[in-house]
This record gives C-alpha cells, sequence and structure tokens, in this order.
C-alpha cells in the first residue's frame, strides 16, 4: 500500500513510487520474468493523478513457433484517485481507501489489460510445418502441403467444366 497521507494534506506536492514485481504467475504464456515500475502521484488541487510507467522483462513462448523470447515493451500507467465516488457509475477513478492505494494491484491490472493475448518472436513469424514440424523461419521443409481429401474429388469435375 502506498501512502497519500502527506500528499493530501499538501505537506508535499508529490510523491514518487517504485516497484517490482517477480511473481508472475497470472500471465499467460509467461515462462518467467520480472514487471518494474515507477512514477509519480501528484495533487493538482485536489485531482490526484498517477502517472508512470510499467516495464515488464518477460520470457515467453511464441504463439506460432514455439521458440521462447524476451517481451519487453513498455506500458503507460495512469489513472486518477479519489476517496469517494459522486456517482457509482464511474469507473475512470481509483478509490483509496485509509488514504492509500495498492500500487501492485495497480500495476498488475495494467499488465493483464495491456499484454498481448498472445506472443509472436516477430511480427512475420511463420511457425512451424503441420506435417514435420519444422520452424518455417529457417527455411522451408519440402512437405506436400496440397493433400486433399478423397471426399471432395467429386467436386474438382464440377468445377473443371
Amino acid at each position: 500500500m502506498l501512502d497519500l497521507k502527506k500528499l493530501l494534506d499538501g505537506s508535499v506536492d508529490s510523491v514518487d513510487f517504485a516497484l517490482s514485481l517477480d511473481e508472475l504467475d497470472f500471465i499467460d504464456d509467461a515462462v518467467d520474468g520480472i514487471a518494474n515500475a515507477s512514477g509519480v502521484i501528484t495533487n493538482h488541487s485536489g485531482l490526484i493523478l498517477l502517472n508512470g510507467t510499467v516495464n515488464p522483462e518477460i520470457t515467453v513462448s511464441c504463439a506460432r513457433c514455439g521458440k521462447e523470447f524476451v517481451y519487453n515493451e513498455s506500458i503507460a500507467l495512469e489513472a486518477k484517485i479519489t476517496d469517494k465516488l459522486a456517482n457509482k457509475d464511474e469507473d475512470e477513478f481509483i478509490i483509496m481507501q485509509d488514504f492509500a492505494i495498492d500500487i501492485e494491484e495497480l500495476v498488475r491490472t495494467a499488465l493483464i489489460l495491456e499484454l498481448p493475448s498472445r506472443y509472436l518472436c516477430k511480427e512475420d513469424c511463420k511457425g512451424l510445418c503441420l506435417k514435420c514440424g519444422k520452424d518455417l523461419n529457417s527455411g522451408e521443409c519440402g512437405c506436400d502441403l496440397k493433400e486433399t481429401d478423397s471426399r471432395w474429388d467429386v467436386l474438382k469435375d464440377f468445377f473443371s467444366e
């Protein structure tokens, strides 16, 4: 929990934070890794703003070829913080409890929402051959992938006319 009492009573203008998460078992396809977050929380005449970044260094498996690689794209962390909501339907604010916020939960949520649903080692990853399993990024395998189901041969004659 990050205590914001001094920020709210005006003793300080801002509160810096830094956090490292090394338990990333909530991230699908993560083999190993760490996520470092840092930033600042400021009070702008009653509007409390959090600005920071999350820098993951996560070893993941490619969804196409299965190779492990390090994913490390930064995630912007921004939030508005309040102690009470005027309208219960407002979801753009983080509600502090006892003048504190759970910064670890905020970072976890940002990671869950912003990380891709599947990871690719490179944008044009060719994956594995469906027949022999060779990594097609290192070259063609020579397998004939034009096998057809003999049950459809009747239609082949129909379209050739």
